[in-house]
């Protein structure tokens, strides 16, 4: 017994030996805080879709990125406690679980084949599929069913030693199906005769079994250095025992990685010695620590070779994912026996690695200290050295021997200048030889120095002056620049050599050079305004990259003066502040407190804790060829970013994994295997407020996705912000057809795809629809139709029956005003033919009443005319005028005045208008003592209007009179006839009259 402890503790001693300078690869446990359905962990297995399905002792878990979905016997599974897990060809997946039995899932269905449907036992232990057959083992032996018609075509019950014929494990050998049993021996199916045959009985205790290249690997118990037997598949076979047997602990499990190497899950059942733990040339080495696997009950694995991760199972801790692709590797001070490795400079030489922390400076080869000057030894050799060359005591700036001074010495910087290893500290500047011997010492406290020859030397005193020597290794031609001058450099940290000039970077007061041994300040003469400087390198193109204390990174072009030829902003940066800067090629490399930024043309890539590069304060670079040296604290990483810049941007799939409408889901039935069966959907103008969930498709990273969207087909759709919410919420969407356009960004490759998940039809309701709308439209401008067809109608009768009416009016009224005008006329003429009878002028009176039968007859004539020519119409007058003159003895002048550019023929008037004021003339114009009488009658065309101007010379009236004359009927008669025809003629008639000088009347009539 007391052996066994002492073995045991040995045993663990050796182990924590191993793995106490291990490197540590990134890993992410999951657990139920995380979603898991249960901590104990009995199978993993991820399909085709990039699912990851996680038996467990209480449910099955469905993982994509980093979510879960869990289903129990509620949701159709044969039992809780799932320990089995296998994808068939037809890519439906088959669950195994102890004590339910076997469930089916085609992506919708759970479908439940146990003991009832002919299964031999349910408590199942292990799935194998093989030529479309599913190999179940069980607790009392072993089935087969044919995958494509879910029939089981093979049942084999036995009772082994202990009561019981559990099935352990299986395996393929030249395409025959072997299986192990718990105390039972190994066994081969023979499908052919229907049987099982024992094939190798000399150690029947198996608990798993692995097969790896020409040889298995056999878990038979927990005993020290005997768990695991290796040996050739042919000798097993044969019925032999293996000789090579290691371990301690009973292994669950085995996974081997593309590179060969074999994981081991282990969970001893009689000592403490599980975890997971790898072979290396048949030992084990136990791997927790290395992963980051925080229990000693491991159960299960499985290694996914696209990812390069391998997740194991415990009973007690959940899942964890291991990434086993050692982009980034850490060397911790542990790794060097060291217990701390605060590292401050970071160099290379040829092929070796020069590391200055703290405590001195190593030398690397590979991952071996070849050499290290510790920083007593810095101090003894100054010791020395200033005892020999007391001269250098003399200069102000120097150290001087002071033992406290040696006891805070802090070693600053290292630099490889002209094949010397400089180390720079606050006691002095050393140089060391590529054997790692220091060689060189001067007594320069600084925080940058830089050669201008192998003599001549510039430097800045930490928090003091700046200094020149054209002589330093005799002490001489010393020269110090002042602080008063505004060129002279101060707080500098970095000075670099470059097309001749010395390019010096402060932290203060911005940038400077050194030419001609004169200092000169970029911002001081206003070239460049920045001045708090952090870091500053010169790319292959021979450019200055820098970057500022408030984390922007400027290019700039110093060949032909001062140009900037690129600023990243620190709002494409993740991070705020710039703890490191490296170039290579056409990238940058740049340390922030989130990661490590990779820039390159626009694009930033991010590398952080998911890729194991777990340290945030990072305290120094350097690049040497691919691989990129990051100081920490403690330790440092090595990144060998070849193949990743080299990396082919791979579009992004985007499956929908859920869809609510108006805050209720839809039909689970349109989903299979955990998306949404189609690219589009078809919702009501009621159902238009909708969530969409989405899941990227094989992201190894997917805390590195951000993404964004916009709808296309959305009047000012614009793209949303970048975020990690995996959402799309669209709210009281309008009617139309819609495109989700999604944009995913990959953080870690720094690739942008875009993807059209989903189109959306809002359909209008019914009174929108275009059938409805064109219909509507249609009785519409047909009621319309009908509606003005009626009043058109209506319209055009009721003017027909008004101008009808109208007409007649006019008609009836024209001829009762010629009627009236007539019998006036005649009563005169009467009255004038009485005159003559009277007078007893037979021959005047004859000859009165023979004109005046021709004017009735041409008044007769006329009185049922509307218009007649003007011609007509002057006749007519003619002739009265010269009846009329009869009765003056003919004294009375008259003259006719027609306008040359009148057409009397063309021209119409109505009948008879004119008459009344060529009586009034005769009537009221002359009398007896009138002298000289005379009437003109002057016909002229203006514009549109004919004027007729009726003048006389007689005696003329006063306004009374005038007013008088306006109310003659005759006059009156005349307006009205001029309205009937020519309502909008305004004053048709005017009088102008003076006492003695005669009377004009003027009539516009419209043509």
């Amino acid at each position: 017994m007391l052996l066994f402890k002492r073995n045991k503790i040995l045993l663990i001693v050796l182990l924590f030996v191993e793995i106490a300078f291990a490197q540590q690869f990134p890993s992410t446990n999951f657990s139920t805080i995380d979603g898991l359905s249960n901590n104990s962990v009995y199978s993993i297995y991820k399909d085709s879709r990039g699912v990851l399905w996680v038996g467990t002792a209480n449910g099955l878990s469905a993982i994509q990125n980093g979510s879960a979905k869990n289903y129990f016997t509620s949701d159709g599974l044969a039992h809780n406690s799932c320990w089995a897990i296998i994808e068939d060809a037809n890519h439906n997946m088959w669950f195994g679980s102890h004590g339910g039995g076997l469930t089916f899932y085609d992506g919708q269905n759970f479908v439940v084949i146990n003991q009832k449907n002919g299964l031999i036992h349910d408590k199942i232990r292990r799935l194998f599929i093989h030529n479309n057959l599913l190999y179940v083992g069980t607790e009392f032996g072993v089935s087969v069913l044919d995958i494509k018609t879910h029939r089981i075509i093979f049942s084999k019950k036995i009772v082994g030693c202990r009561s019981l014929f559990q099935v352990m494990d299986f395996v393929e050998i030249n395409s025959k199906i072997y299986f192990g049993t718990f105390n039972d021996g190994f066994w081969r199916i023979d499908l052919g005769t229907k049987s099982i045959k024992l094939i190798n009985h000399k150690q029947p205790d198996i608990f798993s079994l692995h097969k790896k290249d020409d040889s298995l690997f056999i878990c038979r118990g927990d005993g020290i250095d005997k768990a695991i037997s290796k040996i050739s598949i042919k000798d097993y076979l044969a019925d032999k025992d293996s000789n090579i047997n290691f371990g301690s602990s009973i292994f669950w499990n085995f996974a081997t990685d593309k590179r060969g190497v074999t994981y081991l899950a282990a969970n001893a059942i009689n000592f403490a010695t599980g975890g997971i733990f790898k072979t290396v040339n048949n030992k084990i080495i136990n791997l927790n620590n290395e992963f980051g696997v925080e229990t000693s009950e491991v159960w299960s694995l499985y290694y996914d070779s696209q990812t390069d991760n391998l997740y194991v199972g415990t009973n007690n801790k959940g899942l964890y994912k291991i990434d086993l692709k050692e982009q980034i590797k850490y060397y911790p001070a542990s790794f060097y026996k060291k217990t701390k490795l605060n590292v401050v400079s970071l160099e290379n030489k040829q092929n070796q690695n020069l590391i200055l922390h703290d405590d001195g400076l190593l030398f690397l080869k590979g991952e071996k200290i070849t050499k290290e000057i510790t920083k007593s030894m810095f101090c003894d050799f100054m010791r020395n050295w200033l005892r020999r060359n007391d001269v250098y005591l003399n200069f102000d700036q120097n150290v001087n021997l002071n033992e406290k001074r040696l006891k805070d010495l802090e070693l600053k910087d290292v630099q490889v200048i002209n094949s010397v290893i400089w180390v720079n500290s606050t006691i002095g500047l050393f140089g060391i030889n590529n054997e790692g011997l220091i060689k060189i010492y001067y007594p320069f406290s600084v925080s940058a120095f830089g050669f201008i020859n192998s003599n001549k030397i510039i430097y800045q005193i930490a928090y003091g002056k700046f200094y020149k020597s054209d002589d330093y290794k005799d002490n001489k031609g010393f020269e110090i620049y002042e602080l008063t001058d505004e060129n002279t450099p101060r707080d500098v940290f970095s000075i670099l050599p470059l097309n001749g000039k010395h390019y010096m970077f402060s932290s203060s007061g911005g940038l400077y050079t050194f030419q001609n041994d004169k200092p000169y300040s970029y911002c001081f003469n206003k070239i460049w305004n920045e001045k708090e400087l952090v870091q500053a390198k010169i790319n292959n193109k021979k450019e200055l990259v820098i970057a500022n204390s408030f984390g922007d990174v400027f290019i700039i072009d110093v060949s032909k003066g001062f140009k900037i030829i690129k600023k990243i902003d620190r709002k494409q940066l993740i991070g705020n502040s710039i703890s490191f800067l490296e170039c290579y090629k056409d990238c940058l490399f740049i340390g922030t407190e989130k990661g490590l930024n990779v820039y390159k043309n626009g694009t930033v890539r991010l590398i952080d804790k998911e890729q194991g590069l777990v340290a945030k304060t990072f305290t120094s670079s350097n690049i040497n060829g691919t691989v990129l040296t990051m100081g920490t604290q403690d330790g440092y990483y090595d990144f060998d970013f070849k193949n990743y810049i080299s990396t082919k941007n791979i579009p992004r799939k985007i499956k929908i994994t859920g869809i609510e409408v108006n805050f209720e889901a839809i039909n689970q039935k349109r989903f299979k295997w955990f998306g949404y069966d189609s690219n589009r959907i078809r919702l009501p103008y009621n159902e238009n407020t909708i969530s969409i969930a989405f899941e990227p498709q094989n992201a190894q990273y997917p805390n590195k996705l951000e993404y964004r969207y916009r709808v296309i087909g959305l009047t000012n759709s614009n793209w949303s912000k970048w975020t990690k919410d995996k959402n799309v919420n669209l709210t009281y969407l309008p009617n139309g057809n819609y495109k989700i356009r999604l944009e995913t960004k990959d953080l870690f490759s720094g690739a942008i795809s875009s993807n059209d998940i989903l189109k959306i039809q809002i359909t209008p309701p019914f009174w929108k629809t275009w059938w409805f709308l064109l219909g509507s439209f249609v009785f519409i401008c047909i009621g319309l139709y009908v509606i003005y067809r009626n009043r058109i109608r209506t319209i055009k009768n009721q003017e027909r029956a008004k101008a009808e009416v109208q007409k007649r009016l006019a008609e009836t009224k024209m001829e009762a005003l010629q009627s009236q005008m007539n019998p006036h006329f005649i009563f005169n003429a009467m009255n004038s033919i009485q005159n003559y009878i009277i007078d007893n002028n037979t021959d005047d009176a004859l000859m009165y009443m023979g004109e005046f039968s021709k004017i009735i007859r041409q008044t007769l004539n006329n009185s049922s005319a509307q218009r007649i020519a003007l011609s007509n119409e002057i006749e007519y007058l003619q002739s009265y005028i010269k009846l009329e003159n009869m009765r003056f003895k003919n004294q009375v002048e008259f003259e006719l005045i027609i306008d040359e550019e009148l057409d009397l023929f063309e021209t119409e008037i109505p009948p008879m208008l004119i008459q009344p004021f060529i009586e009034n003339v005769f009537v009221h114009a002359f009398d007896s003592h009138s002298v000289n009488p005379k009437l003109i009658l002057w016909f002229k065309q203006r514009d549109n209007y004919l004027f007729c101007e009726i003048i006389d010379n007689g005696k003329g009236m006063m306004s009374g009179g005038l007013n008088k004359l306006h109310a003659s009927k005759g006059i009156d008669l005349a307006k009205e006839r001029i309205a009937l025809f020519q309502e909008d003629n305004e004053n048709p008639i005017s009088i102008s009259s003076n006492p003695n000088e005669g009377t004009t009347v003027v009539l516009k009539l419209q043509n």
